[in-house]
């Protein structure tokens, strides 16, 4: 292999890479040690880069657990919003069953799915950064979906329910997907398939929700 085709060392890498290296070492640590007990040095080290570097980009640990969430779940949560907004006439039910798809799919990488796991380890003793979650990533994706729902009760497709508790009920095995890999997973576990999950949970969704009407339309 030439030196032309050779990755760059660390320390000759262009300063428009480095807030990714820092990000990529801070959830590395973050994920190791926690969040509360991570250190700016630490994060350094794992980025090979010096500590004063770090205060370049990012003024502190929150500021780094900022930005990780909105690099890795708020495009998420802003896609989901995106294809509701897309989807303003006919059934919502083929639309929520690609929303939660695209969402299952979204988390079943570990770099992404580690972001919301930390926000939850660490929200009591940081509720700060669960707010800013809760801001830019659920209201966003959940109103996104309880959308859809209210447009399609008025429609006649779903039943009289009510649009917030059903949306809740749908993103239910996302939220349990994420606890359960953080902290319930053991070595010899198989993986969990959260996609078959996902369409399962929906399938018993749709047999409360669908309206007699929608039913027979589908028969």
């Amino acid at each position: 292999m030439t030196e032309t085709t050779q990755h760059a060392p660390r320390w000759q890498r262009q300063p428009g890479e480095r807030p990714g290296q820092i990000l990529d070492a801070a959830l590395v640590v973050f994920c190791a040690q926690g969040f509360g007990a991570a250190r700016m040095d630490e994060i350094a080290k794992k980025a090979g880069i010096s500590k004063g570097t770090i205060y370049l980009y990012f003024d502190s640990k929150n500021a780094l657990l900022e930005a990780l969430i909105d690099r890795a779940v708020v495009p998420v949560a802003q896609n989901l919003k995106a294809m509701a907004d897309d989807a303003r006439q006919g059934p919502v039910t083929p639309v929520l069953q690609a929303m939660l798809a695209f969402a299952a799919m979204t988390f079943e990488n570990t770099k992404t799915s580690a972001v919301p796991m930390l926000v939850i380890s660490e929200a009591g003793r940081f509720p700060e950064l669960a707010q800013i979650y809760r801001k830019q990533v659920i209201d966003i994706g959940l109103g996104a979906i309880t959308g859809l729902i209210k447009r399609g009760i008025k429609s006649g497709e779903f039943r009289a329910l009510e649009p917030a508790h059903a949306a809740r009920t749908l993103i239910a095995p996302m939220l349990m997907h994420l606890v359960w890999n953080g902290a319930f997973t053991l070595p010899d576990d198989p993986p969990l398939d959260l996609q078959a999950q996902i369409k399962q949970h929906f399938d018993i969704f749709l047999s409360g929700a669908l309206s007699r009407q929608a039913r027979k339309v589908g028969t």
